[in-house]
């Protein structure tokens, strides 16, 4: 049942989606390496580091749940117009600030913030656009490649964000997010795709937010929620990470610590071009569960041989096999949730993903306190013991079906 990708592509409004995802992706990753070495800079504090991380995320705690019931009841086409928007007009705003001196760490934080909050729209609204242009017999193959490009753009976005700083400072990142955001804006205001959910008319708002509680108390959502905080808590801010440990430990300069943060982008793409080409609904949770365990694995080897070439080669493989986690990741909820709560369902997911809030402060904090081999094997083992925990629920749960749409009374 392969699907080939010209399938997809050929669609106009899937081109549009994956594009809009592909600018919003090299945005962010310019933005989340060239703020690491701009606040290592000026405080020298692996702790701001990660504060920096910390504010991304609280809008997915925050508004997660929130921006899901949108999703749920109004016109996700405008939702996404009016997100992109909103970055375009901070990042444009924040390059004003700083060519005229009025630039500060407090200004970088609140735009930081609203970075995030726009963050918290790809899934619910930017990537189920996506699975509707694609069809839900697509919805692996669609994923999959939208999640390569994200990896590619992980991987380019930390170069140029390296030459960038190097070159051209904060303003020129700032103007390089504000152009990328507003060739976004455009292509999102050129969506056919119908964008409003089937029983919007029928219900209100707040009946919108209610929980999806039948969902919630599904095994099977459970144990996914639980390796999601998992990787939340101990993978992804390993990766807010790699400037300090570029800089602490390898004495790396701005243009390097963005080729080793890249490496991680290279293996990504490589990782979620697998799962497009050769993903399918059987084996989703397999490679979603497994990506997680690769990742800490692999954080746990590199802290007993901590060097540049070698974190610069664990980083590829990290990368793919983190590609393996997020490629998979809103295929699973969009699989296991009814079409009426999958805005919801995904405002579930966006709290659990918010959790490395907690994470990179623990980051953060592991890393100022301890030498960064010491903060790995800590990360490393705490996490892997929750897999154990966690594979063990799921295969005591095998008596359930494959993971599949539920009926409205599941």
């Amino acid at each position: 049942m392969g699907v080939a990708p010209g399938s997809l592509f050929s669609d106009p409004n899937y081109r549009r989606l994956w594009a809009t995802g592909a600018l919003s992706g090299v945005s962010r990753w310019l933005e989340f390496i060239a703020l690491g070495i701009y606040a290592f800079e000026l405080t020298h504090s692996p702790p701001k580091v990660a504060l920096l991380a910390v504010l991304r995320m609280m809008p997915y705690v925050a508004l997660g749940f929130f921006i899901g019931a949108l999703a749920d009841r109004f016109d996700r086409r405008w939702l996404l117009i009016l997100g992109t928007f909103m970055v375009f007009l901070t990042a444009a705003t924040m390059a004003g600030l700083i060519v005229t001196g009025h630039g500060s760490y407090t200004a970088v934080a609140i735009a930081t913030m609203v970075s995030g909050a726009f963050w918290t729209l790809d899934m619910p609204v930017r990537r189920r656009l996506l699975v509707d242009a694609a069809g839900q017999e697509r919805v692996a193959r669609a994923l999959g490649f939208d999640n390569s490009t994200n990896y590619a753009m992980r991987a380019l976005g930390p170069l140029i964000g390296g030459v960038a700083y190097q070159f051209l400072g904060i303003v020129g990142i700032y103007g390089l997010i504000a152009v990328c955001y507003a060739i976004g804006c455009w292509l999102a205001c050129r969506l056919s795709v119908t964008a409003k959910s089937a029983n919007a008319p029928a219900a209100g708002f707040l009946a919108a937010l209610k929980l999806p509680v039948a969902l919630i108390f599904n095994r099977r959502f459970a144990v996914i929620m639980g390796v999601t905080l998992v990787y939340n808590l101990c993978c992804f801010p390993f990766t807010t990470m790699v400037p300090v440990i570029a800089q602490k430990d390898f004495g790396l300069v701005p243009v390097l610590v963005g080729a080793l943060s890249a490496c991680d982008g290279v293996g990504g793409t490589i990782g979620a071009l697998a799962v497009g080409l050769f993903g399918s609904e059987r084996t989703l949770f397999r490679t979603y569960f497994c990506g997680v365990i690769a990742v800490l694995a692999l954080m746990l080897g590199l802290s007993f041989h901590l060097e540049a070439m070698t974190a610069s080669f664990v980083l590829v493989l990290a990368g793919a096999a983190a590609a393996c986690f997020s490629a998979t990741q809103y295929a699973l909820v969009h699989v296991l949730s009814p079409p009426e709560v999958r805005g919801r369902a995904t405002g579930v997911l966006s709290i659990f993903i918010g959790s490395s809030m907690v994470g990179h402060y623990w980051a953060g904090q592991l890393f100022g306190t301890f030498a960064s081999q010491d903060a790995m094997r800590i990360m490393a083992g705490a996490g892997l013991t929750a897999m154990v925990l966690l594979g063990i629920a799921w295969g005591t749960s095998k008596v359930q079906p494959e993971p599949r749409p539920l009926d409205n009374s599941a």
